[in-house]
C-alpha cells in the first residue's frame, strides 16, 4: 500500500502577518490613517482590538467625503480608546470650521493621554486653544495650524514648536518665547499674527533652529513699527523668508553657522526697508555660510550701502556657499 506524502502547505495558506509580534504589527499600523487602521479589526479575531494600542493615531477629515461622518468616526474612536491607552503621537487634521464639541473631544484626548508629539490643524476659523491643552506638560513636539492663543502658556518639556497661521491675542506689549518655552530647540513661525505686540522676542538658551516666514505687518503678521529681537547663544541655523523686510532691533547669534535669506524691498517704504536690511546683514556678521535668493542678491546689487555691507558679509564667510 502506497503511503501518502505529507501535505505541504503553500505560502498562501500561512497567515504570516498575524504571526508577527504585536509590537511589529503596531508599528505597521502606525503608518495608516485611523480609518484604515480600524478596518483591520475585521481581518481576524486577534486583530479586533489591535488598533486601540497603536502609539501613533492619525485622524484626517480628508479621508471622508462628509464631515458629519468624520465627526462620528472621531467620537467613536476616542470613546473606544480607554483611559489607560497612550498615543505617543497624535495627528488631527480638519477642513472647514470645527464645532466646539469635536474640538473639546480632540483636545481632551491630546491633553490627558500622554501625547508627546502633537500635530493639530483646527480648520479655517482659528478657534481658541483651551486651557487644558496649554497646561499639558507631556508635549515634546507641537505642530499647530489655524489656532488662537488667548492666554499665556508654558511647556516645560517642549523642544520643537511649529506654528502656522496662528493668532496671538494675549494682552501684552511684548511676547518672549523664552519665558514660556525654556527648553525649546527648534521654532518655526509661518504666517502667524502677532499684531497685539510692539516687541516680539525670539530668544532661548537652547534654541538651535529658527524659521520665520510671512510675518510682514501688511499681511497681518506684525503691528506697524513692531520691533523684532532675536537672541540665542546656541542658534546654528536661521531661515528668514519674507516678502518684505522686518525691523530687527536686536540680532545676537554668536554661534550661527548657516543663514537662508529670501527678501525683497517694497516700493512704498524702500528707504525704511534699506535701513532694516542693513541692520539685518550687520547682525549676521559672524555667519559661516549662507543661501541668498535671487531677489535678495538683486537688492544688494541695486543699493550701494547694502552692496558694501553684503560684500563684507560674504567675504567674512568661513566657508563658501
Amino acid at each position: 500500500m502506497r503511503k501518502r506524502s505529507p501535505k505541504v502547505c503553500s505560502s498562501q495558506d500561512v497567515d504570516r502577518l498575524s504571526n508577527l509580534p504585536n509590537h511589529i504589527i503596531h508599528h505597521i499600523l502606525s503608518f495608516l490613517d485611523a480609518k484604515y487602521a480600524v478596518q483591520t479589526s475585521v481581518l481576524a479575531k486577534g486583530w479586533r482590538n489591535l488598533w486601540t494600542s497603536v502609539h501613533v493615531l492619525h485622524l484626517n477629515s480628508n479621508s471622508f467625503r462628509r464631515l458629519g461622518r468624520f465627526k462620528k468616526f472621531v467620537v467613536a474612536v476616542l470613546n473606544k480608546l480607554n483611559h489607560n491607552s497612550t498615543a505617543g503621537t497624535f495627528l488631527f487634521t480638519y477642513r472647514g470650521r470645527i464645532d466646539d464639541y469635536l474640538k473639546k473631544r480632540v483636545i481632551y484626548f491630546a491633553s490627558f493621554h500622554g501625547v508627546g508629539h502633537l500635530v493639530l490643524d483646527l480648520g479655517c476659523k482659528r478657534p481658541p486653544v483651551s486651557q487644558a491643552l496649554l497646561n499639558c506638560q507631556t508635549f515634546k513636539t507641537i505642530k499647530l495650524k489655524n489656532a488662537t492663543f488667548t492666554t499665556s502658556f508654558g511647556f516645560s518639556k517642549l523642544t520643537t514648536l511649529h506654528l502656522k497661521h496662528c493668532l496671538f491675542s494675549l494682552v501684552s506689549n511684548c511676547f518672549d518665547f523664552s519665558d514660556c518655552l525654556p527648553n525649546l530647540s527648534s521654532l518655526s513661525l509661518l504666517g502667524c499674527d502677532f499684531t497685539r505686540f510692539k516687541v516680539l522676542k525670539i530668544s532661548g538658551p537652547q534654541l538651535l533652529n529658527v524659521t520665520i516666514r510671512s510675518m510682514w505687518y501688511s499681511y497681518g503678521g506684525l503691528s506697524k513699527g513692531c520691533k523684532v529681537e532675536i537672541s540665542a547663544p546656541k542658534l546654528t541655523f536661521f531661515s528668514y523668508k519674507e516678502s518684505h523686510v522686518l525691523d530687527f532691533s536686536v540680532i545676537n547669534l554668536p554661534s550661527l553657522r548657516h543663514a537662508d535669506v529670501d527678501v525683497f524691498l517694497s516700493y512704498e517704504e524702500e528707504k525704511k526697508d534699506i535701513q532694516c536690511l542693513l541692520k539685518f546683514f550687520q547682525g549676521l556678521y559672524n555667519v559661516q555660510s549662507a543661501t541668498l535668493s535671487y531677489s535678495t542678491i538683486q537688492v544688494c546689487q541695486d543699493d550701494y550701502h547694502i552692496c558694501c555691507v553684503s560684500a563684507s558679509f560674504i567675504c567674512g564667510f568661513k566657508s563658501s556657499f
